[in-house]
């Protein structure tokens, strides 16, 4: 992770708390384009709801979602088709985790 991009995580947290982000805000706070945030969307990697009048807003599990999705390209060069499974998988892989967590905890006692 660059020094730019960990100078920014406070920024990220405090807005991703506050309030949901346009798509303008998303692209500045991950640093992407909006032509591909555009190309995301479409591709699912996100999945911005509407607000009352219509522009796309994206909350905190969307935001990391695409903070994720970013590193993964930039980091391992996903391409943009593979980028919904690859963040699906991770998912996936961190709810077993946390149920794995949950079990250890039970035969612990």
């Amino acid at each position: 992770m660059s020094q730019r991009q960990s100078d920014s995580t406070p920024v990220v947290e405090e807005l991703a708390s506050e309030h949901a982000l346009d798509a303008r805000e998303l692209c500045r706070v991950c640093e992407l384009s909006q032509e591909l945030l555009v190309e995301w969307i479409a591709e699912g990697v996100a999945e911005p709801r509407a607000s009352a009048s219509g522009e796309w807003r994206f909350g905190s599990g969307q935001l990391r979602r695409v903070r994720r999705a970013r590193r993964l390209q930039l980091d391992l060069g996903v391409d943009n088709a593979s980028l919904p499974l690859v963040l699906d998988l991770l998912d996936e892989v961190e709810q077993l985790r946390r149920k794995l967590r949950v079990l250890e905890r039970l035969v612990d006692y």
